[in-house]
């Protein structure tokens, strides 16, 4: 299944979301900052990914770890961290360092990934 959504780039150097391989579930974001950051140990930043998006109604996207970071000691801090489709503005991504060093995060790094999902409503009842 496929759904479209429409992306806005917000700076001229914002990479676009892409899949790495055919049949990979989640996209890859890259960072849109131009200077290296450096993110110290138990620290938490908001990284801009240059571009906003109009999920259709009814999804969702959920923004989570990836691999490749985790494996060097920087997770998504709310993952999976949710947008809707009444979110318009732009994308960030929360990353949070957790290890004793300070890591450096490169101009254009992959930092996470974009899951899309459909949205399930509950409807709630109170038992009596």
């Amino acid at each position: 299944m496929e759904i479209e959504v429409k992306f806005k780039k917000l700076v001229s150097w914002a990479k676009l979301p892409e899949y790495e391989t055919k049949g990979a579930a989640g996209c890859d974001l890259a960072i849109a900052i131009q200077e290296e950051v450096v993110l110290y140990p138990n620290e938490v930043k908001s990284f801009p990914t240059g571009f906003a998006m109009m999920i259709p109604p009814g999804y969702e996207a959920q923004i989570r770890s990836r691999a490749g970071m985790t494996g060097k000691g920087i997770v998504v801090a709310n993952a999976p961290g949710t947008i809707d489709c009444e979110h318009i503005g732009e994308v960030k991504v929360l990353l949070l360092n957790v290890t004793d060093n300070p890591i450096r995060v490169l101009p254009g790094q992959k930092v996470a990934q974009m899951v899309f999902a459909p949205v399930v409503k509950a409807g709630f009842a109170e038992e009596k």
